[in-house]
Parts: C-alpha cells; structure tokens; sequence
C-alpha cells in the first residue's frame, strides 16, 4: 500500500506513531486521515510510502500516479 495514515494521542511521545490505515488511494487516505483528526486528542499525518515523505497537498499531480 502506498499511503498509511498513521496517528498517535497528543499525550503520547513521538515514538509513539502507528498505522491506522493504509490505500493506494490518496483520496481515501484523506477522507481516513481528517476523520482521525476530527478528535482533537489524535496527531495525524498520511506518509506516502513510494515517495517516503509526509503528504502535503492531497490534490498535488504527483500522488495520482
């Protein structure tokens, strides 16, 4: 799978990351994240995997290949 959305608890160290999702699809990976992150006590990111970086713009050309 190429996008995880990974979470953590904001009370929880760094280290503490872990997948909860993972899709090959950067809208599905958006829709995942930003339900996570609707409780404010949840740190979100979605990490594309092929590209090994943090997702910054879900509608940037270069995620839809």
């Amino acid at each position: 799978m190429r996008f995880h959305v990974v979470w953590r608890k904001s009370h929880e160290p760094e280290e503490a990351y872990r997948d909860f999702f993972e899709t090959n699809d950067i809208y599905e990976a958006k829709d995942f994240a930003m339900r996570l992150a609707f409780d404010e006590t949840n740190v979100v990111y979605v990490q594309d995997v092929k590209r090994d970086e943090r997702v910054r713009d879900f509608d940037a050309e270069i995620y839809k290949k």
